[in-house]
């Protein structure tokens, strides 16, 4: 009975992992709307700004997109390279790099909330 109660719960622990994972999809409908975060990396640190930001409707895995946000109380009008869009539950993020195991620095990277992806 103890063995059966330990695979169950080793079970319902490395189910419940999978099921909260990121995961990879290669376009990303978007209500037009996101947040915009610009990373600076410095040699200890890094910091970050975030900004308001108008994308397009849809939005594929690997091609430059036109963007507008504001700062400073004027509107930007810029591209952004979409490296990869890593999905949660309706929350994408689209990766300016993709994320890679052997660095931990953070890139720019816009998201997006009440997003559907393929």
């Amino acid at each position: 009975m103890k063995r059966v109660n330990a695979w169950l719960g080793a079970t319902v622990l490395l189910t419940s992992g999978v099921s909260v994972a990121d995961e990879w999809a290669s376009m990303a409908i978007t209500p037009g709307v996101g947040r915009l975060e610009v990373v600076s990396n410095y040699l200890i640190f890094s910091s970050s700004k975030d900004y308001e930001v108008q994308i397009p409707n849809k939005i594929p895995d690997g091609r430059q997109i036109q963007m507008r946000y504001k700062k400073d109380g004027d509107w930007i009008t810029g591209s952004f390279f979409v490296a990869g869009i890593s999905t949660k539950g309706d929350l994408c993020r689209l990766h300016s790099e993709l994320p890679s195991r052997f660095s931990s620095s953070a890139s720019d990277t816009i998201y997006v909330k009440s997003c559907r992806y393929k």
